[in-house]
């Protein structure tokens, strides 16, 4: 499993939502893997967005 750490560090980004994402929220699931993600998170973004087929990233603690 992928740690969101591996993806390099946070990076500040302007928030824009996936279609289905739930309005005036930083958060959506995603379709693929059922994970939630922040959006104000552009790893999170990517790694949900931009590959077809994918497993939840496991959070860093």
């Amino acid at each position: 499993m992928t740690r969101l750490s591996e993806l390099g560090p946070p990076k500040g980004v302007t928030v824009h939502r996936p279609p289905g994402s739930i309005r005036n929220s930083d958060f959506y699931r995603c379709e693929t893997c059922g994970q939630v993600v922040d959006c104000k998170d552009i790893r999170q973004v990517m790694w949900h967005q931009f590959q077809d087929e994918h497993e939840p990233l496991e959070q860093d603690s």
